[in-house]
């Protein structure tokens, strides 16, 4: 199955007062390996991605499911899978684990658009980009 995993250390300033992930922190985690993603799959850094080819990614939906807590001193394991592609958005799932664990503690689904990041313009995919997305799509659930 097509895909790519990042794994992302739970550190103190995720956690809130019940000494658990805050809840916003995975939508956080999710992101993280969106950038991982470009950095270290791709080779292409997230910030050049941004800034010289002036594409960003913005959120137009997102949906969550949560199954377990992470808490301090947890290992996120996020794998992201693309269910639905365009020339213009991309949906991506993220299926967050304990460790190395089958443990499914979240799935978070971002739908993003291309957009121009100078005049926040939709775009769609260059074709590097959208060859990227295509490598980790999967059929949807």
């Amino acid at each position: 199955m097509a895909s790519f995993t990042a794994r992302l250390p739970v550190r103190f300033a995720d956690i809130d007062w019940a000494r658990v992930v805050y809840f916003a922190r995975y939508f956080d985690f999710a992101h993280r390996c969106f950038e991982d993603f470009f950095n270290e799959h791709a080779k292409l850094p997230y910030a050049s991605v941004l800034s010289e080819r002036r594409l960003g990614f913005p959120i137009v939906h997102s949906e969550a499911d949560f199954f377990g807590p992470l808490r301090l001193g947890d290992t996120a394991r996020v794998v992201m899978e693309v269910e639905r592609l365009t020339r213009r958005s991309v949906t991506s799932r993220f299926t967050l684990y304990r460790g190395e664990s089958e443990e499914k503690v979240a799935v978070i689904t971002l739908k993003q658009a291309a957009i121009d990041t100078a005049d926040f313009k939709g775009v769609e995919f260059p074709d590097d980009v959208f060859a990227l997305f295509e490598g980790v799509r999967v059929e949807a659930r």
